[in-house]
């Protein structure tokens, strides 16, 4: 019963709470080595970043549907985790709950 108690805090300790986040650029097609990508990543504005980089990666219930928004201006919301690859490494994953294309004034 110990090693339960002990494995359940762990998971608790070891995945912290993922927050809501909204990311606003282009939705553009993305490859990765040996297939390791989501096929989707959002180009953020030149003076944003997350976690030092100025793109990530964006998953989708149904990547099909937004087929449409690809290479256009876009806000996604949606929580980040980190996936780690075998030939990427960590990677920063947006699971996108919410997409809409972003007119340009």
């Amino acid at each position: 019963m110990c090693v339960v108690l002990l494995l359940l805090c762990y998971s608790a300790v070891a995945e912290p709470q993922k927050q809501k986040v909204t990311v606003q650029g282009k939705l553009v097609r993305a490859m990765a080595i040996g297939g390791e990508s989501t096929g989707w990543a959002i180009q953020l504005d030149p003076d944003v970043t997350l976690e030092g980089k100025h793109s990530v990666e964006a998953a989708f219930r149904d990547p099909t549907k937004i087929e449409g928004l690809k290479d256009k201006r876009v806000e996604a919301v949606g929580k980040l985790v980190h996936k780690q690859g075998v030939e990427t490494g960590d990677r920063l994953i947006l699971n996108v709950s919410s997409i809409k294309e972003q007119k340009v004034h």
